[in-house]
């Protein structure tokens, strides 16, 4: 991971934007930066998106690239079959989810779909160039 603009966000932060943007569950990355609760999610992403001055994952992805904090080409090698598979089962857990509304819902499986998205267009966009 490049950290040419390190200052900007902590090294908890960075890892938190390269984790999701890498498709890993909140759970996992609740384990891998040893959250005690589902708030320190919450938290960590507002200020993510504050540094960057954005609203969504999208933008964040965008920026984080832009900015240099995330190295495009750790996410070259992309296994589209393996995101598929990977974005159909959280798309599953969340439409079996008993804890969050409808709403919600929808808001986080666009938001995965956004992030399956920025990966696909990366991966091919740098596949190219190669």
């Amino acid at each position: 991971m490049m950290h040419t603009l390190s200052k900007l966000l902590s090294d908890k932060e960075l890892t938190y934007l390269s984790l999701t943007y890498q498709g890993v569950d909140k759970k996992a990355i609740a384990k891998e930066l040893r959250f005690k609760d589902n708030r320190r999610h919450r938290y960590i992403e507002k200020r993510i998106f504050d540094k960057l001055s954005v609203h969504n994952w999208h933008n964040a992805f965008r920026r984080a690239f832009y900015l240099q904090l995330l190295d495009r080409q750790d996410f070259l090698l992309i296994d589209i079959q393996k995101e598929a598979s990977t974005i159909s089962a959280e798309i599953t857990e969340i439409l079996n989810s008993t804890e969050i509304d409808d709403k919600e819902k929808e808001l986080v499986i666009y938001l995965a779909l956004l992030s399956f998205q920025i990966k696909i267009e990366y991966s091919y966009l740098f596949k190219d160039k190669e």
